[in-house]
Protein backbone atom coordinates (compact mmCIF):
# COMPACT_ATOMS: atom_id res chain seq x y z
CA UNK A 1 0.00 0.00 0.00
CA UNK A 2 3.07 2.40 1.05
CA UNK A 3 4.32 1.54 -3.24
CA UNK A 4 0.90 2.58 -4.26
CA UNK A 5 0.61 5.91 -2.92
CA UNK A 6 4.49 6.55 -3.42
CA UNK A 7 3.57 5.97 -7.10
CA UNK A 8 -0.04 8.00 -6.99
CA UNK A 9 2.08 10.75 -5.36
CA UNK A 10 4.97 11.09 -8.03
CA UNK A 11 2.29 11.16 -10.66
CA UNK A 12 0.01 13.45 -9.63
CA UNK A 13 3.10 16.05 -8.95
CA UNK A 14 4.22 15.26 -12.45
CA UNK A 15 1.13 16.21 -13.94
CA UNK A 16 0.36 18.85 -11.64
CA UNK A 17 4.26 20.32 -13.08
CA UNK A 18 3.23 19.56 -16.65
CA UNK A 19 -0.04 21.93 -16.14
CA UNK A 20 2.26 24.67 -14.96
CA UNK A 21 4.72 24.09 -17.87
CA UNK A 22 1.48 24.05 -20.53
CA UNK A 23 0.13 27.33 -18.68
CA UNK A 24 3.56 28.50 -18.69
CA UNK A 25 4.10 28.07 -22.48
CA UNK A 26 0.50 29.36 -23.30
CA UNK A 27 1.01 32.48 -21.17
CA UNK A 28 4.44 33.42 -22.84
CA UNK A 29 2.14 32.81 -26.57
CA UNK A 30 -0.72 35.26 -24.71
CA UNK A 31 1.69 37.80 -24.29
CA UNK A 32 3.60 37.55 -27.43
CA UNK A 33 6.65 36.37 -25.61
CA UNK A 34 7.78 33.08 -27.76
CA UNK A 35 4.80 31.23 -30.08
CA UNK A 36 6.35 27.80 -29.17
CA UNK A 37 4.44 24.60 -31.29
CA UNK A 38 2.05 22.86 -28.96
CA UNK A 39 3.06 19.52 -30.48
CA UNK A 40 6.23 18.92 -29.78
CA UNK A 41 5.43 19.93 -26.00
CA UNK A 42 2.85 16.99 -25.94
CA UNK A 43 5.24 14.99 -27.47
CA UNK A 44 7.99 15.75 -25.17
CA UNK A 45 5.05 15.52 -22.26
CA UNK A 46 3.89 12.01 -23.83
CA UNK A 47 7.33 10.55 -23.51
CA UNK A 48 7.93 11.74 -20.20
CA UNK A 49 5.23 10.45 -18.95
CA UNK A 50 5.33 6.65 -20.43
CA UNK A 51 8.74 7.01 -18.59
CA UNK A 52 7.60 7.53 -15.58
CA UNK A 53 4.62 5.01 -15.96
CA UNK A 54 6.92 2.48 -16.52
CA UNK A 55 9.32 3.55 -14.28
CA UNK A 56 7.05 3.42 -11.48
CA UNK A 57 5.28 0.46 -12.18
CA UNK A 58 8.21 -1.39 -12.11
CA UNK A 59 9.07 0.45 -8.74
CA UNK A 60 5.28 -0.78 -7.64
CA UNK A 61 6.58 -4.63 -8.38
CA UNK A 62 9.65 -4.37 -6.69
CA UNK A 63 12.07 -4.46 -9.27
CA UNK A 64 14.83 -2.10 -8.13
CA UNK A 65 17.66 -3.07 -10.24
CA UNK A 66 16.32 -2.50 -13.05
CA UNK A 67 15.09 0.52 -12.70
CA UNK A 68 18.44 2.65 -13.80
CA UNK A 69 18.54 0.85 -16.90
CA UNK A 70 14.65 1.82 -18.02
CA UNK A 71 15.37 5.42 -16.85
CA UNK A 72 18.71 5.67 -19.33
CA UNK A 73 16.58 4.05 -21.70
CA UNK A 74 14.15 6.76 -21.90
CA UNK A 75 16.21 9.20 -21.80
CA UNK A 76 18.12 8.02 -24.48
CA UNK A 77 14.91 7.92 -26.39
CA UNK A 78 14.27 10.95 -25.62
CA UNK A 79 17.47 12.97 -26.62
CA UNK A 80 17.15 10.94 -30.41
CA UNK A 81 13.74 12.00 -30.41
CA UNK A 82 14.81 15.40 -29.95
CA UNK A 83 17.28 15.16 -32.35
CA UNK A 84 14.77 13.95 -34.95
CA UNK A 85 12.34 16.82 -34.18
CA UNK A 86 15.50 18.86 -34.58
CA UNK A 87 16.12 17.91 -38.05
CA UNK A 88 12.65 17.43 -39.54
CA UNK A 89 10.63 20.76 -37.27
CA UNK A 90 10.90 23.83 -39.14
CA UNK A 91 9.54 25.53 -36.31
CA UNK A 92 11.91 24.18 -33.92
CA UNK A 93 14.85 24.67 -35.56
CA UNK A 94 13.45 28.48 -35.04
CA UNK A 95 12.99 28.43 -31.41
CA UNK A 96 15.66 25.57 -30.29
CA UNK A 97 16.73 27.22 -27.09
CA UNK A 98 13.08 27.35 -25.84
CA UNK A 99 12.52 23.44 -26.65
CA UNK A 100 15.46 22.41 -24.97
CA UNK A 101 14.63 23.79 -21.72
CA UNK A 102 11.23 22.77 -21.68
CA UNK A 103 13.21 18.98 -22.37
CA UNK A 104 15.86 20.11 -19.81
CA UNK A 105 13.11 20.51 -17.63
CA UNK A 106 11.10 17.04 -18.11
CA UNK A 107 14.26 15.74 -17.75
CA UNK A 108 14.84 17.26 -14.55
CA UNK A 109 12.01 16.42 -13.36
CA UNK A 110 12.11 13.01 -14.29
CA UNK A 111 15.96 12.66 -12.55
CA UNK A 112 14.80 14.08 -9.06
CA UNK A 113 11.94 11.28 -8.94
CA UNK A 114 14.28 8.52 -10.10
CA UNK A 115 16.60 9.45 -7.48
CA UNK A 116 13.65 9.72 -5.16
CA UNK A 117 12.42 6.21 -5.77
CA UNK A 118 15.58 4.36 -5.81
CA UNK A 119 16.42 6.13 -2.37
CA UNK A 120 13.27 4.81 -1.06
CA UNK A 121 13.64 1.43 -1.79
CA UNK A 122 16.80 0.94 -0.38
Amino acid sequence: MKKLIVVLKGLGLFLLISAVLFALQWQLAENNVVELNYKIHILIFFITLISLLTILIVFAFEKKNVIGFIFLGFVVFKFFAMGYIAVFQKEFRLNIVPYFVLYWVYLLVEVVFVLKLVKKQD
